[in-house]
């Protein structure tokens, strides 16, 4: 009996060590563990908090969040802040008092949305609200919205407040300014301020009746007095204003803004010389482009030159979309004065036209000529010179220039 009594305390002695080291193994390797994870490694099999967070189930966790959302996001107040849904054609509840900026750039049909169906409340919508809808061809409103109506592709706001032209009729040569003339001057009545609206540029404008008797049959003048894209914004010291030199041979000035890969542009210019002013708004800033418009008589320079070789520069949006540019000696475009374009030429083989693509760089314009093109180039030509150029005269040809390179630079 005594024999048993020692050998079961041997065996608790033994199992009591075994669970003392057993004890002090764990302690050990939870210490380890510890250090291990605030060192940012991990013990084999195991994962840190941050690579936790790394796994694909966080992925899961986006997606799950993301289909949470709501269709529309609407705060308290009635404001349609997002859209998240993926319908071309979007329906706006009722309870929408109004719809903020950038409202459906949330959504991942936005660049697909066609159109917008308004809902009865509507009362007020951002100058940005469609920013992102590039496709948006229609805004449908109800009969019982008194607020907006929709007119050939644009949208008016019934107090001819703000004029959204859709990006469906807008067009590399057919602007807002155009729309604003075709279209919106005969659908509204009365004069003010205005707030002329395509994709992010918008204008800030002023109209008032046109005289009776207006050379162009405009109902209104349109003044730009401000004028914003990209997230720059610009007003003038004078408002710019649609309107014909007749000191110029009735050359007419016009506002014009489009846009382009490399930035959005405005410009208030003549159509025929470029003369006028330039704004290229990039992401970042906004350059200026003045070409300046003289009535100049032999031996006056501008920046240094003669004035017949002074490039004039138009811009204009490529087929791609980047910004493209053409350069013209003077000569070549001027309408008035005691010298004329062609009778400044001094060869058929001098340089008459440079053309190419623009790039904004640390805030200044950088020009890449493509190709550049002789007055040969253009189609003019001998027959040219003496149909219009020496009729009357007794000089050749090779005469007539010797005394043009006399008198004249050559066009550079």
């Amino acid at each position: 009996m005594e024999n048993n009594v020692k050998a079961k305390r041997r065996v608790i002695a033994i199992l009591s060590t075994v669970i003392a080291l057993c004890v002090i193994i764990g302690i050990v390797l939870l210490i380890l563990h510890i250090r291990n994870n605030t060192d940012g490694r991990s013990l084999v099999g195991t994962d840190t908090t941050e690579n936790y967070l790394n796994q694909p189930q966080s992925t899961e966790t986006e997606a799950e969040t993301e289909a949470l959302k709501p269709e529309f996001e609407i705060s308290e107040a009635g404001v349609l802040t997002s859209y998240n849904g993926d319908d071309e054609t979007v329906v706006i509840p009722d309870n929408v008092i109004s719809i903020g900026a950038d409202a459906f750039g949330a959504s991942p049909k936005a660049e697909a949305i066609t159109t917008v169906k308004l809902g009865k409340s509507v009362e007020d919508i951002d100058v940005q609200a469609f920013v992102n809808l590039t496709k948006l061809e229609n805004v449908e409103v109800p009969e019982e919205n008194g607020n907006f109506i929709f007119k050939d592709g644009v949208l008016i706001k019934a107090d001819n407040s703000v004029f959204f032209c859709m990006p469906s009729i807008v067009k590399a040569d057919y602007d807002m300014f155009n729309i604003f003339y075709d279209v919106i001057s005969d659908n509204i009545d009365g004069e003010g301020e205005a707030k002329l609206v395509s994709g992010n540029m918008m204008a800030k404008i002023e109209r008032e009746y046109a005289s009776s008797d207006d050379f162009l049959g405009r109902k209104y003048y349109l003044y730009c007095k401000a004028f914003s894209a990209n997230g720059q914004y610009i007003e003038f010291d004078k408002a710019e204003f649609n309107d014909v030199d007749f000191n110029y041979k009735w050359i007419f000035i016009k506002n014009c803004a489009y846009s382009t890969s490399e930035c959005i542009v405005y410009s208030y210019t003549t159509d025929a010389t470029a003369y006028g002013k330039t704004w290229l708004f990039t992401n970042n800033e906004i350059v200026r482009v003045d070409i300046n418009k003289n009535k100049l008589q032999e031996g006056e320079k501008i920046n240094g030159e003669e004035w017949y070789n002074y490039s004039v520069i138009t811009f204009e949006a490529g087929e791609d979309g980047s910004l493209r540019y053409t350069r013209m000696p003077l000569k070549y475009v001027f309408y008035s004065g005691e010298l004329d374009y062609a009778y400044c030429w001094t060869g058929l083989d001098e340089f008459a036209k440079e053309i190419g693509y623009v790039k904004i760089e640390n805030g200044n314009i950088v020009y890449y000529p493509e190709e550049k093109f002789t007055a040969r180039d253009l189609g003019y030509d001998e027959d040219y010179v003496i149909k219009y150029l020496i009729k009357g005269t007794d000089l050749s040809v090779e005469e007539y220039f010797i005394q043009q390179s006399q008198r004249f630079e050559s066009a550079k």
